[in-house]
C-alpha cells in the first residue's frame, strides 16, 4: 500500500493552496513525513510545523540540502520559502492540519487493522505498554511510541501503520474541550477505554466534571461499531459508557465487572502476582514489576485486548513479558544505594500509589523521598500537595524527605502536620537548586525516590544519580 499523488489531492481537499502538485518528484509515502529538522533523512518530506517557540519555515532551506524530497509550508508563509526551492513544495491552509489529513487518510486505508485508543488521567502510557506487550503476541502490533498522545504525536503513530498490522494501540491526551472528539474522528478506533479520571490538569478544565466530561468523549465520539472498555469501579464513567448503547466492557475489582481483579500478591523478588477472571474464566498472571497501580493497568489492557478480539491464553503470554516503563516507578540497583526514578509525571493519586509501592517493595529499607511539584492542579494545588505530604510523613516515614518547587513546600506543610520531624525535611526551589546542593544521597539512605511533574525536570537528578 503507497500513497499517489492524486490520494494526496483527496485527502487535502480545500487545505491545498495551488493548482498543481509537484508530480516530477515521487510522492511522500508514510514514513517518509517529518516534522522535526534535527532527524531529516534523504528523501524525507518535511511538513513545517509553526509553533509558540519555533518556526519550521525557518528551517525549509536546511533540510532541503541535507536531502530532503520536498516540503509542506503555510500558503501565508510563502515569503519564507527560498525561491529556488518553491518548486519542491506544497502550500496548505495549514500545515499541522495537511498531516492530520493525510494521516486520518491513510488510515482510512488500514482496514485489516484493528486500532484501540485509550486515555484517563493517569496510567495511560503504563497501560499501553501492557496492552503492547498482549498485542505483540496476538500478530503484528504498532503502540504508540512514548507519548504521542495529541494533535501532532497521533497523526504521526496514524502515519506509521503498515498493511501487516493486525492491531494498534494509541494513547489519547487532552489539553482541552474537543481533544479527544478530534482524536477519535481522525483515528477511527474499533476499541476505545477509558481507564480513570482524577484531577490531573484540573487546572487547564477548571472543574473535575469538565475532566470527566472531556474524557468521556472517547465513548461519545467513537464510531458506532466501537466496543467501549471502562473502569467499572467508577459509576460515572461506567454510566457514561451505558449512555452510547455500545457494545461495552468493565474490568476493575467489582464483582461485576467483565475483566475482575480477584487478588494481588507482591513476591520478595519484585515480582507481582495477579489473578484476574476474564468473563468468568480463570487468568493467573506474574508481572516482572510490581506497583500499586498495576493491578488496575493490567486489567484495562486486558479488557481492550479482549475487547479487540485477542484470545484468552495469549493476554497471559504477553503480559508476562512486561518489564516496566522508562521514568515510571523505574528500578536502579546502584553500586550505592537503589533509585527509583519515577519522574515522568506525577498526580496525588500516582504520588500516593508510587509510594506506596515503595513501603511494600523496600519495607524496613531506609528511604530518601525527592518528592517535587504536581502542575496543573489549579485551585486544588495546596490542598493536594499536603495530602501528598501527609501521606509521606505520617505513612511513609522516610528518613528524608526533599522537596522540590514552589508548591512543593506545601508537601513539607503536610509532612509536619503528620508528624514529621522538621529536621528531616530539605527544601530546594528547583532542581538546578538541588544538585548544586550535592546532596550525599548514599549516606541518607539504603533507597531513593524520585517523583514530579515532568516540567520539573528531576530526570536532571536521575541522570546524574546513575552517572556518579
Amino acid at each position: 500500500m503507497t500513497i499517489r499523488w492524486n490520494d494526496v489531492h483527496a485527502w487535502l481537499g480545500e487545505r491545498l493552496k495551488q493548482a498543481q502538485l509537484p508530480e516530477s518528484l515521487p510522492p511522500p509515502q508514510p514514513e517518509q513525513f517529518s516534522t522535526d529538522s534535527r532527524t531529516i533523512r534523504t528523501g524525507d518530506w518535511f511538513v513545517a510545523l509553526a509553533g509558540e517557540s519555533f518556526d519550521g519555515h525557518a528551517f525549509i532551506e536546511e533540510v532541503m540540502k541535507r536531502g530532503a524530497a520536498g516540503f509542506f509550508y503555510d500558503h501565508a508563509r510563502a515569503g519564507i520559502v527560498p525561491p529556488a526551492m518553491v518548486a519542491k513544495g506544497i502550500a496548505v491552509r495549514d500545515t499541522l492540519e495537511a498531516l492530520q489529513a493525510i494521516a486520518q487518510g491513510w488510515r482510512g486505508t488500514m482496514t485489516g487493522v484493528k486500532l484501540i485508543a485509550l486515555t484517563g488521567s493517569t496510567g495511560k502510557t503504563t497501560c499501553k505498554e501492557m496492552l503492547g506487550c498482549i498485542l505483540k503476541e496476538a500478530g503484528p502490533a504498532l503502540a504508540t511510541q512514548a507519548s504521542f498522545n495529541n494533535e501532532i504525536g497521533v497523526p504521526k503513530t496514524l502515519l506509521q501503520l503498515k498493511a501487516e498490522h493486525r492491531f494498534a494501540a494509541l494513547e489519547f491526551g487532552a489539553r482541552n474541550r474537543g481533544n479527544i472528539q478530534f482524536l477519535c474522528e481522525m483515528a477511527a478506533p474499533d476499541v476505545v477505554g477509558l481507564i480513570n479520571v482524577g484531577i490531573t490538569h484540573v487546572g487547564i478544565f477548571g472543574s473535575v466534571e469538565a475532566l470527566l466530561d472531556t474524557k468521556l468523549e472517547i465513548f461519545r465520539n467513537s464510531p458506532k461499531h466501537a466496543v467501549q472498555v471502562a473502569f467499572g469501579d467508577d459509576p460515572r464513567i461506567a454510566a457514561g459508557a451505558r449512555k452510547t448503547g455500545k457494545a461495552t466492557l468493565t474490568f476493575g475489582r467489582s464483582d461485576d465487572c467483565d475483566v475482575r481483579i480477584v487478588a494481588d500478591h507482591w513476591n520478595d523478588d519484585g515480582t507481582m502476582d495477579l489473578d484476574l477472571t476474564v468473563r468468568g474464566k480463570a487468568l493467573a498472571i506474574r508481572l516482572l514489576a510490581a506497583h500499586d497501580a498495576y493491578p488496575v493497568n493490567a486489567a484495562a489492557a486486558v479488557a481492550l485486548a479482549t475487547a479487540a478480539g485477542v484470545p484468552h491464553e495469549t493476554l497471559k503470554k504477553g503480559l508476562e513479558t512486561f518489564q516496566g516503563v522508562k521514568g515510571r516507578y523505574q528500578i536502579h540497583k546502584l553500586s550505592r544505594f537503589t533509585l527509583i526514578d519515577d519522574t515522568y509525571n506525577a498526580s496525588p493519586d500516582s504520588m500516593i500509589a508510587g509510594m506506596t509501592s515503595l513501603a511494600r517493595t523496600f519495607g524496613e529499607q531506609s528511604k530518601v523521598l525527592v518528592l517535587g511539584d504536581m502542575l496543573e492542579l489549579g485551585h486544588e494545588s495546596e490542598y493536594e500537595h499536603e495530602r501528598v505530604g501527609a501521606f509521606a510523613g505520617g505513612t511513609v516515614r522516610p528518613d528524608w524527605l526533599i522537596c522540590v518547587g514552589a508548591d512543593a513546600s506545601y508537601i513539607a506543610d503536610g509532612a509536619t502536620s503528620a508528624g514529621y520531624p522538621k529536621a528531616k525535611i530539605l527544601r530546594f526551589d528547583d532542581v538546578d537548586a538541588l544538585l548544586a546542593a550535592n546532596v550525599p544521597f548514599a549516606e541518607r539512605g539504603q533507597v531513593v525516590f524520585a517523583k514530579a511533574s515532568n516540567g520539573v525536570k528531576l530526570g536532571k537528578l536521575i541522570e546524574r544519580l546513575i552517572k556518579a
